[in-house]
């Protein structure tokens, strides 16, 4: 694994992933030290004079934690897509299913594409064409017509939906929610573009898990 640097990955200014204020729900936390469990496990960590879960460090040797939670917004001087991935963990742990990225444009942008994988509105960035692509977003203009699933442009959407999965895999460990968040975004193409297929690696992840609850 690579160890963070200061020469590697790093950046001056603070990014930031906050709950957007256009979202205020009951389910929503700001509590800080209010992580999953798998993240408490994962780092190295440094709590404030409260006891709570503050700086969340990967190594001994780091100078900079990979990233601090201040309650109403986790903050990182890196624009690591690990780190990127468990500060949205965090955010969904959180019941933040509206976010606020701030700070430099690699981490705006890396955040952007992770949140919209994982099913986040996210405030913050201007998205191009490849980080839609990336995030598997909605393609704006469809087609109309009664086939659109004849369309060629249902076969790019498909591509980009199979792009998404890629990033969906990569992020997530578990089988079953890799398949949840994998066909909550083919069903938001299926909703466009009637026609689309669910993705067989869905599936396979459905058919893995009900093989292990027979079991």
């Amino acid at each position: 694994m690579r160890t963070p640097t200061q020469t590697a990955g790093s950046v001056t200014s603070e990014n930031a992933v906050s709950p957007s204020p256009q979202k205020r729900t009951g389910g929503r936390s700001v509590t800080k030290g209010e992580i999953p469990a798998s993240i408490l496990d994962r780092y190295l960590i440094e709590r404030d004079r409260q006891g709570r879960p503050e700086r969340f460090y990967r190594d001994h040797r780091a100078v900079d934690p990979m990233f601090r939670d201040e309650g109403k917004r986790l903050v990182t001087r890196q624009a690591y897509p690990d780190a990127v991935a468990d500060m949205l963990k965090v955010a969904q742990h959180r019941g933040w299913t509206q976010v606020r990225v701030s700070g430099d444009e690699t981490f705006r942008r890396e955040a952007w594409v992770q949140a919209r994988a994982l099913g986040l509105d996210v405030k913050g960035y201007q998205p191009r064409d490849r980080d839609r692509q990336a995030a598997g977003d909605k393609v704006k203009g469809p087609p109309t017509g009664a086939d659109r699933s004849a369309d060629p442009s249902a076969l790019s959407v498909e591509k980009r939906l199979k792009e998404s999965a890629i990033v969906v895999r990569r992020l997530i460990a578990d089988p079953a929610a890799q398949a949840r968040l994998i066909e909550h975004t083919y069903q938001r193409a299926r909703d466009m573009i009637p026609g689309l297929p669910r993705h067989p690696d869905a599936d396979r992840s459905h058919a893995r898990e009900s093989d292990r609850s027979r079991r």
